[in-house]
């Protein structure tokens, strides 16, 4: 009788603590943690709790002022990013279709292909700079980024939080879509129907401790709310995500150093 092998980690961690420059508090604990490939994960926890230090770490990118211990171990190269803020993913000055092709390395058709799937196939609409779009689009060009990168492992920072309901559902059918079923996604939300859509698994964060709250072999696949947008080119619907509230700085993709084990003592 043949049996199903558990894929290898695309990440582990393992007793990773973040700890605070100035005074040494521990601002994120993690006994144990793997992510593995085709996973969807959301990350839950209250403002402040320690989600973004816990996607900092899965990148090896950490902020100044805090200093990792612990072991760190992958063979990523890339790793993909969705921010808060469409514009944080990408440069304000560079036409949106040329900056896509040049920073993903994909080709022209690939990115137009991309860009039709998340709403943006206009092609006066490549030919603008990010500062010439609307948030809603710029949102929508930093979830194509993300996706023409090809990176195994993709981590969204709250990419909903500022949007309505019907907006927030075309973003999850987006990021859904385009991934496909073989890379992991990972996203931080406060929002109980995001980790319901996503929730294969759902990992707590709270006061900086990191703990798994469902098993993963305990839930289905994810499904999206509403039918997906093809990644062979099916528009989005267009509808228009608000301006987001809350911005960010980080990139839409993470290239370089990412990958190997790294072990770091305090």
């Amino acid at each position: 009788m043949l049996h199903a092998t558990t894929p290898a980690p695309l990440l582990s961690l393992r007793d990773a603590v973040i700890l605070a420059d100035a005074d040494g508090r521990r601002l994120l604990d993690v006994p144990a943690l793997d992510l593995r490939p085709g996973e969807r994960v959301a990350v839950t926890g209250p403002s402040g709790s320690g989600k973004s230090l816990l996607l900092s770490t899965f990148t090896g990118r950490w902020p100044v002022g805090v200093s990792f211990t612990g072991t760190r171990t992958t063979t990523l190269t890339r790793i993909g990013f969705v921010p808060q803020r469409g514009l944080d993913a990408l440069h304000p000055l560079l036409p949106l279709g040329r900056q896509l092709a040049r920073v993903s390395g994909a080709d022209p058709a690939r990115v137009a292909e991309v860009l039709d799937a998340v709403g943006l196939g206009d092609p006066e609409l490549r030919r603008r700079r990010p500062t010439e779009l609307s948030g809603g689009q710029a949102q929508r060009a930093a979830v194509a980024l993300a996706a023409l990168t090809d990176a195994p492992l993709v981590l969204a920072d709250e990419p909903t939080s500022a949007l309505d309901h019907e907006s927030r559902d075309l973003m999850l059918r987006l990021l859904l879509a385009l991934l496909g079923e073989s890379r992991t996604l990972v996203v931080t939300t406060h929002d109980p129907v995001v980790a319901d859509v996503l929730g294969a698994r759902r990992i707590g964060v709270e006061a900086g401790k990191v703990a798994e709250r469902t098993r993963p072999e305990q839930c289905g696949p994810a499904q999206a709310p509403a039918p997906e947008a093809s990644r062979t080119g099916a528009q989005a619907p267009e509808a228009e995500f608000p301006e987001a509230q809350a911005p960010g700085n980080e990139p839409a993709h993470l290239a370089g150093p990412t990958g190997g084990s790294e072990r770091r003592a305090g």
